[in-house]
């Protein structure tokens, strides 16, 4: 329950990151300020690696199961030992 809360408000704010600092960026570059147009593309770059881990963990998990000798459900999403 806490982990999947916890992935959507990292979806979240990975979503929410990246139209904020394209507007930090934008700002940054009406005014000329270097430090701001640094501050938006972090902004943005951390947005799109949280966007890309959340697109990644179904496949950890997989891997995770699969070496350690289980077979995984699509289905469920859980890992079967037999």
């Amino acid at each position: 329950m806490i982990e999947s809360l916890l992935e959507q408000l990292l979806v979240l704010a990975g979503i929410l990151l990246i139209p904020g600092g394209l507007l930090l960026l934008i700002l940054a570059r009406l005014r000329w300020s270097s430090k701001a147009t640094l501050a938006g593309i972090t902004l943005m770059a951390l947005g799109a690696l949280l966007l890309v881990r959340m697109h990644y963990v179904e496949y950890w998990r997989v891997d995770r199961c699969v070496d350690a000798g289980g077979r995984y459900d699509q289905a469920t999403h859980s890992c079967d030992f037999q």
